[in-house]
């Protein structure tokens, strides 16, 4: 029998889960190919997380007779909270750096990451984990943790309870409890706590819901829960195996506790490889899956420490990120919000390479500056719990006043992706007071959500009467669901019905000038004749510009000069490996604006306006002319970018 490998803190082969565990979670955050479940790392962290915290708990009552909760809270306090609170700090002091939507509730974010209730918030805000098109909040990441700690507070408090119940039973019937009997009854209770999160997440899991799901403790407890069965069940020697010496005596046991593992190894692959955390993968038990196979290598390996999966586990690697894998999981999130492919023109590998080392650097001083001391620092005179709950409320305070108040983005905001989530609104607004007298040079604007926020900020134009005929989310292609941002969305029925609502405009209107802003939505890749197409294939560039002409055709129905602006380059959001989504590809813009100036080419009292070069001066994307910020998220324009395009735009339609 080969002895156990020699050790520092803790067994090897955890450590390497961990590892494992964490850089599933990069992999999976970077939009790496073929690991789309990479999100799972979650869930063995988990079940890790369960299996060590029960294992601990049974071992102290196994000494002691009782649980000494606050000795328990100080530990996980000062394991988690130190390096929680440097990072959120660092996040609140480096706001600029990330995309204003991301930052807009960044106070309410780092109040709720500080009192561990992150996921909670992340709940009523009805944050969408699985949608990479919004900017995602810095400290989203926050709330698996928030989970584990609200974990740490109510089942060391059941087991205790459990405790006491069975010695006040056993002293009834004039015997002692055994701490075999307590196992038996944690055993119960963590099984039956399992049952129901997962039936529960199984039961509520639909597409309005996931996400409910997906962050809520109850619906998570499965894999904190399932852990905590596996070492009520298992684990009998709690120092001797973490000693590393072998707990299981018989050739069977061993061949058994080395082939398990095998098979959860096996299964949480093929999981990473296959799932993407649709509603139907939950309903159809994806979580408790998971849990299972992680319980069985996470058991298997602790075990029997000298088994393939151990031992591969145990690699030096893997241990060593297993260690640091707390300071891996605070940084990289914000970190791979901060390195972008836009900030370092890098994308795919690169991308992930020069992200994970960031990370790697800031998780290694995270641990010898801040965990490591923290964990060794032994007061003597200092309440410890106290001192966390004084440390907590510090920085709740230290949040609520250097953070400025945000603003979620909602259905009111120019953001398109927001925007096309709800019913499209057409809003009707002049941009001047009315005037008494003769009519005033009139301009009739007509188009999509950048339309609408220029007509939103644009500053009063004396003599120049501007009548706001936008509708949020909609252009000119009918039909759908279309692609935004990675999300399928359906094509609201308001936007099928644009001829007849513009034809109904211009003959009420009967103005001076049209103003046509469009192209966002004849850039997306949209579902038409059954099949998914976009611009660039011949028979969909055809039926854009018969929509194109048929739109021309109404705005000049009057006899009115109609101007058309081009479309402008956009760069809504970044893939996870880097990459421009399809709509914010320059090569796309281009060919809907040449095919803008192909239709428009020959026709009277039609002439193109080039918002795309105002916008875009150096003939590419930019988001500052001359020092000035002028877009707000990427692709509509800011209100000083609209007070500085004013005069140029009333030059265009006087």
């Amino acid at each position: 029998m080969r002895r156990p490998r020699p050790r520092g803190e803790g067994i090897p082969a955890l450590n390497g889960i961990r590892g494992v565990a964490v850089a599933l979670v990069l992999i999976g955050h970077s939009g790496i190919p073929g690991v789309a479940g990479g999100f799972i790392g979650v869930d063995v962290f988990f079940v890790l997380s369960g299996f060590l915290i029960t294992s601990l708990l049974l071992d102290e009552i196994g000494r002691t007779g009782k649980l000494d909760l606050g000795a328990f809270w100080v530990r996980r306090a000062r394991r988690l909270l130190p390096a929680l609170l440097v990072m959120v700090l660092a996040v609140i002091a480096a706001r600029l750096l990330f995309p204003p939507d991301a930052v807009s509730g960044l106070r309410n974010d780092a109040v709720a990451a500080f009192l561990w209730m992150a996921n909670w918030a992340f709940v009523s805000h009805q944050t969408d984990y699985f949608s990479q098109g919004a900017p995602p909040s810095p400290l989203q990441h926050t709330w698996s943790l928030g989970v584990e700690e609200q974990y740490y507070l109510i089942w060391p408090v059941l087991i205790a309870a459990v405790a006491v119940l069975l010695a006040v039973t056993a002293r009834r019937r004039k015997k002692t409890p055994t701490i075999t009997v307590v196992r038996w009854a944690v055993l119960v209770l963590a099984l039956a706590g399992t049952a129901a999160s997962a039936t529960e997440a199984i039961l509520m899991a639909d597409d309005d819901s996931l996400n409910r799901v997906y962050f809520g403790t109850d619906t998570r407890a499965q894999a904190l829960l399932i852990g905590a069965a596996a070492a009520a069940l298992l684990v009998r020697d709690w120092p001797a195996m973490m000693a590393g010496w072998p707990l299981i005596r018989s050739r069977w046991g061993r061949w058994l506790a080395g082939a398990v593992p095998v098979a959860g190894v096996a299964v949480l692959a093929a999981i990473t490889h296959v799932a993407t955390g649709s509603a139907a993968e939950f309903r159809n038990g994806l979580l408790i899956v998971v849990a299972v196979a992680a319980v069985a290598v996470i058991a298997g390996v602790a075990l029997e420490q000298n088994g393939p999966v151990a031992w591969v586990l145990a690699t030096p690697p893997l241990v060593a990120l297993g260690v640091v894998s707390y300071g891996v999981y605070l940084w990289h999130w914000p970190v791979f919000l901060v390195l972008t492919g836009e900030r370092t023109g890098w994308t795919g590998y690169p991308l992930f390479a020069a992200r994970c080392a960031i990370t790697l650097l800031a998780a290694v001083g995270s641990w010898w500056l801040i965990e490591r001391p923290v964990r060794r620092w032994r007061p003597v005179h200092v309440p410890q719990l106290r001192l966390a709950a004084a440390t907590m409320a510090t920085a709740v305070a230290v949040a609520v006043v250097v953070v400025p108040v945000g603003t979620r983005i909602d259905a009111s905001s120019p953001d398109i992706t927001q925007a096309a989530l709800v019913s499209p609104v057409e809003t009707v607004r002049l941009a001047a007071p009315l005037q008494t007298g003769p009519r005033p040079h009139t301009v009739s604007v007509f188009g999509d959500s950048i339309g609408w926020t220029m007509m939103r900020y644009l500053p009063p134009t004396p003599g120049i009467s501007f009548l706001d005929r936008t509708t949020i989310g909609c252009g000119l292609v009918r039909g759908g669901p279309y692609r935004y941002s990675g999300q399928s969305l359906e094509q609201k029925p308001e936007c099928d019905a644009w001829p007849e609502r513009w034809a109904q405009r211009i003959g009420h209107d009967r103005p001076d000038v049209v103003l046509m802003m469009i192209g966002r939505w004849e850039v997306v890749d949209r579902k038409w004749n059954g099949k998914w197409a976009h611009i660039g294939q011949p028979d969909f560039d055809k039926y854009l510009e018969s929509e194109l002409r048929h739109a021309l055709d109404i705005l000049g129905s009057t006899g009115a000069l109609v101007v058309v602006t081009t479309e402008p380059y956009s760069r809504h959001g970044e893939q996870t490996n880097g990459n421009l989504y399809p709509e914010d590809q320059p090569s796309r813009v281009d060919q809907w604006n040449a095919l803008l100036r192909r239709v428009v080419a020959g026709r009277k009292n039609v002439t193109v306006l080039d918002l795309n070069k105002k916008l875009a001066p150096n003939g590419g994307y930019t988001n500052k002319i001359n020092g000035v910020q002028v877009r707000i998220d990427g692709v509509h324009p800011t209100p000083n970018a609209v007070k500085w395009m004013t005069p140029w735009l009333l030059d265009a339609v006087r």
